[in-house]
C-alpha cells in the first residue's frame, strides 16, 4: 500500500481498482445489463438537485467511445455557462465528476495490458519516457480529452485526469468554495506528493499543503467539500509532522529523542511564522509532547486529537 492524497488517504495498486469497483457497482456479482451513456450533449434542470447515482462502468464500452462523450459533455457545458448562475454551474461540475470517475475506471482496464508496461518505456540516455508508436496513439487519444498517465511509485502508473481539467473549463463560473477547492487540488496535483511509501515533496511544502487547507476550512465551513478538505487536511498535518515509511521524521521511533535535527529545526521555524494559526498551535503541541510522551504511539495519538479539533 502506498499513501497518495486522492479520493483518500490510502491508495490501491492500480489494476485492483476496476476489478473492485465493478464489483461494487454490481452488487452480488451478477453482469449488469446497464451501458455507459455516451451523450453528445449535457443539459442540466437548474432546479433540481443533480442525483449522486454513479454510472455503471462496462469493460465493452471502448476508450474511444468515452473520450468522445467526454469532450461532446465538455463542449456542452462551455455553451452552457456564459448563460447560467453559479449554482447551476456546479451542478454541471458535479454531474461531469461523476461521469469522469466512472470513465476513468473503465477507460484505466482498456489500456490497461501499456499501462503495466508504461515505466519500462524509460530511456536512461533521454532521461525520459519514450512509449512505442502505437502507446503513444492511446496517449494521444487519452490527452484529447484532458486524461494522462501518471506515475505513482512502485512501478505503477494511474490515468488521471490533468491537473487543470476542471479550472481551464469552468473557471469563474462556479462558486466561490468550488473555485479555490479545486484550484488547491490543481495545484497540489501539478507535482507527485508520495511514491514508494515516501513523501516525493519537502516536509516544508507538506507545511504549507496543510495551512492552505486550514484556510479553506476556516474560509468555507459550509462547503460541499468540507470532508474532502478535512481528510486533506488531517494527512498533511500527520505526514508533516510524522512523515511516512521511508521519509520519517524520527530515525527510530523507539526513542522520541531521535527527531531528526533537520525536521526539528524545520517545525520551530514554522512555529515561528505560523504560530497564531491553528496549524502552528499543532506543531507547537508537537514539540511540547515530544519531550514528555513515553513511546511513539502516545505522541501520535495526542497529535491526532489534535488536528481532529479543527
Amino acid at each position: 500500500m502506498k499513501h497518495k492524497f486522492r479520493n483518500g488517504r490510502i491508495r490501491m495498486p492500480v489494476f485492483c481498482i476496476p476489478l473492485i469497483m465493478l464489483a461494487a457497482c454490481n452488487g452480488d456479482g451478477k453482469k449488469s445489463q446497464s451501458k455507459q451513456p455516451v451523450d453528445s450533449a449535457v443539459s442540466i434542470d437548474t432546479t433540481t438537485p443533480a442525483p449522486r447515482q454513479v454510472d455503471t462502468p462496462t469493460l465493452s464500452t471502448s476508450t474511444e467511445t468515452y473520450i468522445s462523450a467526454i469532450i461532446s459533455r465538455k463542449e456542452a457545458i462551455k455553451k452552457q455557462l456564459p448563460a447560467i448562475k453559479a449554482e447551476a454551474a456546479a451542478l454541471l461540475y458535479d454531474s461531469l465528476a461523476l461521469y469522469m470517475d466512472t470513465a476513468l475506471v473503465a477507460i484505466t482496464a482498456n489500456e490497461q495490458a501499456w499501462l503495466n508496461e508504461y515505466v519500462n518505456y524509460y530511456s536512461e540516455a533521454k532521461g525520459i519516457i519514450i512509449p512505442p508508436a502505437h502507446v503513444q496513439q492511446r496517449i494521444n487519444l487519452l490527452a484529447t480529452a484532458g486524461i494522462e498517465p501518471w506515475e505513482i511509485g512502485e512501478g505503477y502508473t494511474d490515468l488521471r485526469t490533468v491537473p487543470t481539467f476542471y479550472t481551464n473549463l469552468f473557471k469563474a463560473s462556479l462558486p466561490a468554495d468550488y473555485r479555490a477547492y479545486l484550484q488547491l487540488r490543481a495545484d497540489e496535483d501539478t507535482v507527485l506528493y508520495s511514491a514508494d511509501a515516501g513523501l516525493v515533496i519537502p516536509f516544508s511544502l507538506v507545511g504549507k499543503r496543510a495551512l492552505n487547507w486550514e484556510k479553506f476550512l476556516e474560509t468555507y465551513p459550509d462547503s460541499r467539500f468540507l470532508e474532502a478538505a478535512r481528510d486533506l487536511y488531517n494527512g498533511y498535518c500527520e505526514d508533516y509532522l510524522f512523515g511516512e515509511d521511508n521519509t520519517p521524521s524520527f530515525e527510530n521511533n523507539q526513542n522520541l529523542r531521535s527527531l531528526i535535527p533537520e525536521n526539528k529545526a524545520e517545525y520551530l521555524s514554522f512555529v515561528e511564522q505560523h504560530g497564531h494559526t491553528r496549524t502552528g498551535g499543532i506543531v507547537q503541541k508537537f514539540l511540547d509532547k515530544v519531550n514528555t510522551a513515553k513511546t511513539y504511539d502516545e505522541l501520535r495519538q495526542y497529535i491526532q486529537s489534535a488536528i481532529a479539533q479543527l
